[in-house]
């Protein structure tokens, strides 16, 4: 049977191991922020995109 996701618009799965410390970050961020450790990581992504195409490097590895 097909899993049934909450939101189908996202249906994508992103998968990573990380070490005890940054769990614990992630923790305390989704304490602090009430959001889900999705919510948090889709933030951080943003937050790196934006820092990557302003420095310049996007060009770089993209082959802009």
């Amino acid at each position: 049977m097909p899993r049934k996701y909450k939101n189908p618009r996202k249906p994508n799965i992103v998968s990573m191991r990380i070490a005890d410390d940054e769990m614990e970050n992630i923790q305390r961020l989704m304490e602090q922020t009430n959001k889900s450790a999705s919510d948090i990581m889709r933030d951080a992504f943003s937050m790196f995109r934006s820092h990557w195409e302003m420095s310049g490097t996007a060009h770089t590895f993209a082959g802009n």
